[in-house]
């Protein structure tokens, strides 16, 4: 019960931020930049573990959600792609009267990864495929 009111809390949060952000005329990406700016600082060790450290960063941060899944499709030492589910999209769903979609908070998220990833001198791309989000992350040139 305390894991179910933890992730119904984030999810409150995330929620609040981007209709915060919409009723500013701002969106979910905006929310999701500014988020990943003020979060990027803390990232700084990991910053040195490269395209590695971000990914699991990624997967630490997510296992806050009992459902969360993640799958590495291909890893060298300049990219990894990966793929991610279970992280909060059907919370999100279940809030039916709200104007926030599962889009929106999956476009939260990318704008966040981006924004660390830019911090750490990496480059993150996702995209949604079905219930999974595939992302990479690279090594900039």
């Amino acid at each position: 019960q305390k894991w179910q009111t933890a992730e119904s809390n984030l999810i409150y949060f995330i929620v609040c931020g981007i209709s915060y952000a919409k009723s500013c005329g701002k969106s979910a990406d905006d929310f999701g930049d500014w988020a990943g700016k003020v979060a990027a600082p803390s990232w700084r060790e990991t910053k040195k573990k490269g395209v590695r450290g971000l990914v699991e960063g990624i997967a630490r941060n997510k296992q806050q959600f009992q459902s969360f899944e993640i799958e590495i499709l291909f890893e060298s030492t300049m990219s990894v792609q990966a793929r991610i589910k279970g992280f909060g999209e059907d919370l999100v769903r279940q809030r039916p009267r709200q104007e926030i979609t599962v889009d929106d908070y999956i476009r939260f998220f990318d704008k966040k990864w981006v924004a660390i990833a830019n911090y750490m001198g990496l480059d993150y791309k996702q995209h949604v495929e079905d219930d999974w989000v595939i992302f990479s992350v690279t090594e900039k040139n």
